[in-house]
This record gives C-alpha cells, sequence and structure tokens, in this order.
C-alpha cells in the first residue's frame, strides 16, 4: 500500500488549503528540499506541526528535545563522531538490559542505512524518534560542548554583521540639536 504523500496528509487533515499545497510544491520544484521545508518556509505551518505529521506518516514519534537533560551514560551508547557526523543523539535506555533498545533521535527516521549504523555502533536495538534539525544541533551543542546557542533576534548580534560610523550627515546632526534642545544652525 502506497503512503500517501505528507502535503496530501496535510490538506486531509485541514491544516493546509490546497491553494497552500500548490503554492509549497512550486517554491520546493524552484529551490528544492523537502515539502515539509517549503511549507515551513512559506509560514503556512510551524516545524512541530510538519515535523509531527511527517512523525505520524512514517509511524514514529515526534519529539522536541529542548533543555532535556541526557544522562552522560545514555550519551556514551554513540561514539560522539557519530553524533556528529551523522546528527544523531541517544535520548534514552528504555530497558536495563544489554539489547536495549535505545531511543535515537534523528532528522530522518527512515532512512533505514544510518539506522543500522546506529544499532551496530550502539550494539542494541534503536527506537529512532523524529526531530527538528535546529533542536538537534542545539542539543548537540549543549550536550557535547557544554554550549547552549542563543537565537539570534537583531540583526547585530548576527555574525556576519558590521559596525558602521557614526552618520555625520549634517541634516542629522542640526535634528540632534533640535531633539536634543541644543543649538540649532540657521
Amino acid at each position: 500500500m502506497a503512503r500517501v504523500r505528507i502535503g496530501e496528509m496535510l490538506v486531509q487533515q485541514g491544516v493546509i488549503d490546497a491553494i497552500q499545497l500548490e503554492s509549497a510544491l512550486a517554491h520546493q520544484r524552484r529551490w528544492g528540499g523537502r515539502i515539509g521545508r517549503s511549507i515551513v518556509h512559506l509560514g503556512f505551518l510551524n516545524e512541530p506541526a510538519v515535523l509531527a505529521a511527517v512523525g505520524a506518516q512514517l509511524g514514529v514519534p515526534f519529539v522536541e528535545i529542548g533543555d532535556k537533560l541526557i544522562p552522560p551514560q545514555v550519551l556514551a551508547l554513540l561514539p560522539e563522531k557519530l553524533i556528529r557526523g551523522r546528527r544523531v543523539l541517544p535520548l534514552s535506555l528504555l530497558s536495563e538490559g544489554r539489547r536495549g533498545p535505545a531511543v535515537v533521535a534523528l532528522s530522518d527516521p527512515a532512512d533505514l542505512l544510518l539506522l543500522d549504523e546506529i544499532t551496530f555502533a550502539a550494539g542494541m536495538q534503536v527506537k529512532p524518534v523524529l526531530a527538528g534539525d535546529a533542536d538537534l544541533d542545539q542539543a548537540i551543542a549543549r550536550h557535547l560542548d557544554g554550549a547552549v546557542p542563543r537565537q539570534l533576534t537583531t540583526f547585530a548580534t548576527r555574525k556576519d554583521a558590521i559596525d558602521l560610523p557614526t552618520d555625520t550627515n549634517p541634516l542629522t546632526i542640526i535634528r540632534r540639536g533640535e531633539e536634543g534642545g541644543g543649538t540649532v544652525l540657521h
């Protein structure tokens, strides 16, 4: 039985309409990427809503890692190189037995080769869960680097921002004098 496409599923659920789906498909054709990313980029749905639908489509739960702390013994289930390189994160151990399963967050739980790689590296069964890219990146940075990346809220906080010199335009100087009650040149 064929799987229902995510865009069609969202239309069937009534969370987007057919016109929004067509717009997202046009965006996807033009810029590439996944349809869910186009839907989010165009502002039709937020990322958690799209990921929850993708998780339902794939039959895996969607999780938001957020500020959840992962015990060191769980992090040690996978080598750091695998966690960073493949952008996966072990979240918990469902049983204390040697066979697991371990719950592992990743952005593409349908990637069977990656799941096999994780299973081999962990030496136990793996239960995949879906997580957003940014959420995974922040959680990996927080747990492996001890860093908490902050959200960029203004242009001035961006890495590519530049400092501009003070405005020396004579009209600006005159306006500042008027606002500050200073001497105005006529």
